[in-house]
């Protein structure tokens, strides 16, 4: 069992043991033993309170992280192109789009009904999770912010860890392909990536993902979620498979475009894109398997470098790059911290963006309430 797969107890276990969601027939009622507990002020206070210093912590995180690899970079001699680094965050954003639908439909097929808008809002906020050790506060934020009188949030956080499980096994997997086919004399990155999309895609494996639930008793409260939680069938993990793949691509595109905003000439995209698309789904492969780093931070960055030298030796050699006098090992390592700094900063805008849309449509609605 992947790290992964085990950290869906500590993650899931608290949300499918909470009561279950009001249905919607009009005739359901609760006796007066099975209706929940209202939550006393102290407590109420105390979760505000955490949720207030949670948020602040990752903020604070994000804002020295930013501080530590803008000193970093500014150490280097590089050549920022500012439309190089705003086509590199769309493309960041862009990748997530297929998988953020993805979970969604995973939502759907177990029977929660997520608007659209709040699902990707979910999604995106929860991104900024990752930066916490441990990597499960991306579920507990997705699936909070999801929940609905339709949606029960274990449901949320179980498709939080198929969408996420399905997203690693198919870049390990095309990394795995790209490097055995176009890169052999790498055979040992092949032999990672495709064990990693073994352990990480085993669990995904319908009889064996269902039967992890069962042992785990995710939806004990429920017994028709059990049955539910067979809807995710060979079909629905072909979907994602597709779907997630696409997700790499545009990885790939945010790479190309990270090389070109530090006035690097990459060439087209299309030519070198079997190596972006594998050098950055190796990095965030492996960066997702070390559970601790927050965010991959430090293992993606290394990993990148080291991929990215040979192709930047090549590109050093061609005439539009001749007045380079910087190393293909600095620039490898420029380019890693530049990706960091422009998914970070995609990241929170994208979270701003959303939180914007809510507050302009709170807005809306107490205008029209005045009229």
């Amino acid at each position: 069992m992947t790290r992964a797969t085990a950290s869906v107890e500590t993650a899931v276990s608290s949300l499918s043991a909470a009561p279950a969601e009001p249905t919607d027939s009009p005739t359901s009622s609760r006796s007066p033993s099975s209706s929940p507990k209202t939550r006393s002020p102290w407590k109420k206070r105390f979760v505000a309170t955490a949720k207030f210093f949670l948020f602040a912590l990752i903020v604070g995180w994000i804002a020295s992280r930013l501080s530590k690899d803008w000193a970093e970079i500014s150490r280097y001699d590089w050549r920022p192109r500012p439309g190089w680094l705003l086509a590199s965050g769309f493309f960041y954003l862009a990748a997530y789009v297929p998988s953020a639908y993805f979970w969604r439909l995973s939502i759907r097929w177990l029977g929660g009904a997520p608007g659209v808008f709040s699902a990707f809002k979910a999604f995106y906020v929860s991104q900024l999770g990752k930066y916490v050790p441990g990597k499960a506060l991306v579920v507990v934020i997705r699936s909070a912010l999801v929940a609905n009188d339709k949606t029960k949030a274990s449901v949320a956080a179980v498709c939080v860890f198929y969408e996420t499980l399905t997203m690693m096994a198919t870049g390990a997997l095309i990394s795995a392909l790209i490097v055995a086919v176009y890169f052999r004399e790498h055979w040992l990155y092949s032999a990672l990536a495709l064990s990693t999309a073994i352990c990480v895609g085993a669990p995904l494996l319908p009889p064996i993902f269902v039967r992890i639930l069962s042992i785990l008793r995710v939806g004990k409260n429920d017994p028709t979620l059990q049955e539910r939680f067979r809807a995710l069938t060979w079909r629905s993990l072909f979907v994602g498979v597709g779907l997630t793949s696409v997700l790499w691509l545009f990885f790939g595109l945010s790479l190309w475009a990270a090389i070109g905003a530090i006035g690097v000439a990459a060439g087209s995209f299309w030519p070198s894109a079997h190596l972006l698309i594998a050098a950055s789904a190796l990095a965030v492969v492996f960066g997702f398997a070390v559970a601790v780093a927050p965010g991959g931070l430090g293992v993606r960055e290394a990993a990148l470098t080291i991929l990215l030298i040979p192709f930047f030796e090549t590109l050093l050699q061609t005439p539009e790059n001749a007045t380079f006098t910087t190393s293909a090992e600095t620039l490898a390592t420029i380019v890693a911290l530049v990706q960091r700094l422009v998914s970070i900063v995609a990241e929170v805008a994208a979270v701003a963006a959303f939180y914007a849309v809510d507050l302009a449509n709170l807005a809306a609605v107490r205008l029209r309430r005045r009229r």
